[in-house]
């Protein structure tokens, strides 16, 4: 009997950081994705579909939902098994526990690695608190396959496998397909359609102000889908990151800008420099704040007093 493995449909996940429409896409493709996952374990002739953890997150999720997932998973031809993790873990009040799902569906409730009923040979392990401790793998003959809810391997034991939805800088977006009567044998990978959105990388250290910031920006904007656009390199003094030089320089509702992965040139100073800009750059140099804030109010300054130079 083979059997599907997914993990991390994460329905309702509120994934902030990625913004309102970014976040509204991913939301509704894991409705999508999980309809997706049913008809290619079908389509494979899969005896069983087991959910390694990540179905929904248990902060957000409506009650709406989670009867959603049970009556999607009810239309699958073989047996479900589904194996809370991290974010949908599993106790006496959790959605889980308190609504109905439907015949073929099973949900693992045990810490400790337990056999699955349909799949001996295949064992697994979920979450019961938030911060559970990962249980010992269990001393079982060959051939077993282990599966902890949540992990991406533990000893080399654990199968892992990728979310399904996740962040774009993350990698995944696959499930896997294994022999129950091997299990220890190589897993497929099963391939499902992208997620919405794009990851796109832009090097700003050549931008030596802040017009040339705003032209790199644009070649790389595209319309359609959310953009997740990563700065890297080193950003120059003086220049200001969208969102801070005016209305008609910020970007588009559907891009998210991540600037984790930037640095930030520190202006040098003639120390014997009595100049308005010297102090300023000075006192900037010592002020508490994270490079970022400290960056761009360096920026407003600099352009502040350019302008107040020019007589403008």
């Amino acid at each position: 009997m083979d059997i599907m493995v997914a993990r991390g449909v994460q329905l309702d996940h509120a994934w902030v950081g990625l913004g309102a429409e970014f976040g509204a896409a991913l939301r509704d493709w894991s409705r999508q994705v999980l309809a997706l996952v049913v008809e290619e374990a079908d389509r494979l002739s899969a005896g069983m579909l087991l959910i390694a953890g990540g179905l929904f997150d248990r902060a957000y999720v409506s009650p709406a939902t989670v009867d959603y997932a049970a009556q999607i998973l009810g239309t699958f031809s073989g047996d479900v098994v589904i194996v809370p993790g991290r974010s949908d873990w599993i106790d006496g009040t959790s959605l889980y526990s308190t609504h109905r799902w439907a015949p073929n569906t099973a949900i693992c409730s045990s810490s400790e690695y337990q056999p699955c009923a349909t799949a001996p040979a295949v064992w697994v392990s979920a979450w019961t608190s938030p911060g559970g401790a990962v249980p010992r793998p269990p001393d079982v003959p060959e051939p077993h396959v282990l599966i902890r809810a949540g992990t991406a391997g533990g000893d080399g034991r654990v199968l892992a496998v990728p979310n399904l939805v996740r962040d774009p800088r993350e990698p995944g977006g696959f499930a896997v397909l294994i022999d129950g009567a091997e299990p220890e044998g190589p897993a497929r990978r099963v391939d499902l359609p992208d997620q919405p959105g794009s990851l796109a990388d832009l090097d700003v250290t050549d931008a030596a102000h802040t017009d040339a910031l705003a032209a790199a920006l644009e070649g790389v904007l595209t319309p359609g889908d959310p953009l997740l656009l990563r700065l890297v390199g080193t950003l120059a003094p003086g220049v200001l990151l969208p969102g801070f030089s005016g209305p008609d320089r910020d970007l588009p509702s559907d891009v998210v800008l991540d600037v984790d992965s930037l640095s930030f040139a520190t202006p040098s100073v003639d120390p014997t420099d009595r100049s308005a800009r010297a102090e300023f750059l000075r006192a900037m140099a010592y002020t508490n704040t994270s490079e970022l804030q400290r960056h761009q109010t360096t920026a407003l300054g600099l352009a502040a007093l350019d302008a107040s130079a020019q007589g403008t």
